[in-house]
């Protein structure tokens, strides 16, 4: 066979196999899913900052529902955004200041922010737990079980490994208020292929009675300058 023919067959092999090993993904995800995780879970808790979005999917029609929440969160444990919950057929968006367990929340057609408890968030727990390492996004990376390495996806046109594992539901309902706290929550975790940041988690389970639904969350804007401070009347 001419060398040009055999030049021509390894370029084309060694593409094929390039293209084989893009197309499983996964790398050292794969090789050690709960290590990914754990490596995840310390890059939330040296974060000076981080923006979060979370939207329910297959909600309940009836009672008071959480739809979607967002806003920014820093380090050890506050937190300043919105949540759009929905009480029968009325939604309705609260304000919401979170710092060191102090919480304000801004009702509708109120003038302002008053002091609450984080049990008055109905299907929500403190937000200001979000980056707690004992209670918030990364102790749920690390405390799960059955962990595996799931198929590669594609988010906003990139594409990133993704991690499978069930949490205790008592754990979850810290951050999001859970009607079994016994049951189990299945979580499927996003990870940048190169940083190993976490982009997005979704949790499936039974939030509220009657079936499982799914809260989504998004982590944008890694190490953003955050600045929150205590409403002012």
């Amino acid at each position: 066979m001419r060398p040009v023919a055999l030049g021509f067959i390894a370029v084309v092999t060694a593409l094929a196999l390039t293209g084989c090993s893009g197309d499983d993904g996964g790398g050292a995800v794969e090789q050690d899913p709960q290590a990914a995780l754990e490596a995840a879970g310390e890059h939330l808790d040296d974060v000076e900052g981080i923006r979060f979005t979370v939207e329910g999917d297959d909600l309940p029609d009836s009672g008071s529902v959480v739809i979607s929440a967002e806003g920014v969160a820093a380090p050890p444990a506050s937190f300043s955004g919105e949540l759009r919950i929905r009480a029968g057929a009325v939604p309705a968006t609260i304000g919401v200041v979170s710092i060191d367990e102090r919480l304000w929340a801004q009702l509708p057609f109120s003038g302002g922010f008053e002091e609450i408890h984080a049990d008055d968030l109905e299907g929500f727990g403190d937000p200001g737990k979000l980056l707690d390492p004992d209670h918030g996004v990364s102790k749920l990376l690390t405390a799960g079980t059955n962990v595996e390495a799931g198929e590669q996806v594609r988010l906003d046109g990139e594409v990133y490994d993704q991690v499978e594992s069930v949490l205790p539901g008592e754990l979850v309902g810290t951050i999001l208020a859970i009607a079994d706290p016994d049951a189990e929550v299945h979580a499927r975790w996003a990870l940048e292929p190169d940083s190993g940041r976490l982009r997005q988690a979704t949790l499936t389970g039974p939030f509220y009675a009657g079936g499982e639904q799914s809260y989504t969350v998004r982590l944008d804007d890694y190490d953003e300058p955050v600045e929150i401070r205590a409403p002012t009347d």
